[in-house]
């Protein structure tokens, strides 16, 4: 493929995000999610909702719950700083249910 498709190609695929709306900005966080809350975390919590104001954030266990709160401060500067148009002012947590 040569440079011109990659650039359409990339063209088309940021349209069809952006038109998403809402949608496009929690791909935003997905992508973005290990820079902002670490490997580890990422491995048992992921981003599922954007909701307002709020992040929903699903754990895989009880104890990363408490964990994601205890951190909320800082993993919503990082989220500020990583993506600037994101509003967010606070995380809810859910445990995942087997």
């Amino acid at each position: 493929m040569n440079n011109e498709h990659v650039r359409n190609i990339s063209d088309s695929i940021k349209r069809v995000i952006d038109g998403l709306g809402p949608k496009s900005e929690i791909l935003e966080v997905h992508s973005h999610w290990e820079e902002i809350v670490g490997l580890t975390i990422a491995e048992h919590c992921s981003p599922k909702k954007l909701e307002k104001n709020s992040l929903l954030v699903e754990v895989d266990h009880p104890g990363w719950s408490t964990e994601i709160k205890y951190l909320e401060s800082d993993l919503l500067n990082r989220l500020r700083q990583k993506i600037p148009e994101l509003e967010v002012s606070e995380i809810k947590v859910r445990v995942k249910s087997k």
